[in-house]
């Protein structure tokens, strides 16, 4: 038998595969080549020292992750207080504009003057106005419901907000527009600011959570992600 084919086959006893001869040519052969012999205790060896090497200590990230996680409310049977508080008071202020833009359905003017719905095209923007009303509300009681929505709804507030203040602003300054009818709108406004508060409560970091986390352990060769503070899943380590 040819030396390479007897280590083949020690190879395969090795590993606890079938041997491609008969284990008593493989014994034969071994006991009369001392090279052979040589390389099966070198192999026994090696593999044992591979199945057999001491445990490297890792980090346990048990305890931590689920620290996390009852924080950040992804735990089910675990909710942030201040998440919800948010979202009750986020869907109260989008039911109080339901009821604006409802009131102006029904013909109750809301502050406005009663000559300025006379004007030509008037009637017109008078049904925009309400769309607009119960449009914003009805988008603050779904992010109640919905917080993922939450961030898309700041951008929308944001901007009508701005762009009313303006308008508010000339009309109070022209008197075509009553006191009641401006603070008819700063229901908009502190639906705003509860969306942003609900929006950074959801997204921020602990500092906005009110917990401070300590800095995950991370094992050498690897390095932080740029933005999740987790193993980049390209590093070696990960």
């Amino acid at each position: 038998m040819k030396c390479e084919v007897c280590q083949e086959a020690l190879s395969a006893r090795i590993d606890g595969e079938p041997e491609p001869v008969p284990s008593e040519q493989v014994d034969g052969h071994l006991d009369e080549c001392p090279t052979c012999a040589q390389w099966y205790a070198a192999a026994v060896a090696a593999t044992r020292g591979l199945r057999m090497r001491p445990v490297t200590p890792t980090p346990d990230f048990v305890d931590l992750i689920v620290e996390r996680a009852v924080a950040e409310g992804v735990v089910p049977g675990f909710r942030d207080s201040r998440v919800e508080r948010l979202r009750l008071l986020l869907g109260v202020i989008g039911a109080i504009q339901c009821a604006l833009g409802i009131a102006q359905l029904a013909g109750i003017s809301v502050g406005m003057h009663a000559d300025h719905l006379e004007h030509a095209g008037a009637a017109h923007l008078f049904n925009e106005s309400t769309a607009w009303n119960l449009a914003l509300g009805i988008g603050m009681v779904y992010c109640a419901l919905r917080t993922d929505a939450a961030s898309g709804l700041v951008p929308i507030l944001g901007g009508f907000t701005g762009v009313v203040a303006l308008f508010v602003a000339l009309d109070l300054a022209r008197h075509d527009m009553t006191v009641a009818r401006a603070t008819s709108h700063l229901v908009v406004v502190a639906g705003l600011l509860v969306a942003i508060l609900l929006r950074r409560r959801l997204r921020g970091g602990p500092e906005e959570r009110g917990t401070e986390h300590e800095p995950v352990p991370v094992p050498d060769g690897a390095r932080a992600g740029r933005r999740t503070d987790h193993l980049s899943r390209h590093d070696p380590a990960a």
